[in-house]
């Protein structure tokens, strides 16, 4: 107890407290930010200009995944026997499948961009073999397969248009690149929000 009541003793403890409470308020303020910014990777980004809350990315994500299943089944049972196409099907559903996988495992934004940029091309591979067979059929897949496509294609132009990116750009600048922040960025340990990109 007596080396408690030494003053360079007390001092040290409470720069240790202090220190302590420092980084705790530190992490616990940019932890609510952070969380703020990932929030807005699934339930969208107000737009005050427009006035309302743009689209998630993530439900996005999930229609362009549904809308690949959709072109998928139009393959199978109006060409099931094309060799062509089924080399292109099984670049599609494996794409489908990851970002699926992907989804539900909850990866982050970057990853799921990588994700989705395979299945954006996995797609238009198969829509390119796929259209001219539906087309050369006559049937009615044809309305179908482009509704499924322009699906996927709508839901990209909604991810692109989603200001998430922007959310995470404006947050690093406004929250972690001024000051107190940027000097005190070394004891914070919360996981930054990533870019869909």
């Amino acid at each position: 107890m007596k080396l408690l009541k030494k003053q360079p003793v007390a001092i040290l403890i409470a720069l240790i407290v202090v220190a302590g409470a420092l980084v705790f308020g530190v992490n616990r303020s940019v932890g609510a930010e952070v969380e703020a910014v990932r929030a807005q990777f699934y339930s969208g980004v107000f737009d005050p200009q427009a006035g309302f809350t743009r689209t998630g990315i993530h439900g996005q994500l999930t229609q362009r995944s549904t809308a690949a299943l959709r072109m998928l089944s139009i393959g199978e049972f109006s060409h099931p026997d094309s060799e062509e196409l089924a080399e292109v099907e099984l670049q599609l559903r494996t794409a489908q499948g990851a970002l699926i996988s992907a989804l539900t495992h909850g990866m982050g934004p970057s990853a799921l961009f990588s994700i989705d940029q395979a299945l954006e091309l996995a797609a238009e591979r198969y829509f390119a073999v796929l259209h001219p067979l539906v087309v050369e059929a006559e049937g009615e897949d044809l309305a179908a397969l482009e509704a499924a496509y322009g699906t996927m294609q709508g839901a990209a132009r909604v991810i692109r248009e989603s200001g998430y990116n922007e959310a995470v750009r404006t947050f690093h600048r406004t929250v972690m690149g001024q000051f107190p922040m940027n000097v005190l960025r070394p004891i914070v340990f919360q996981q930054m929000p990533e870019l869909f990109a």
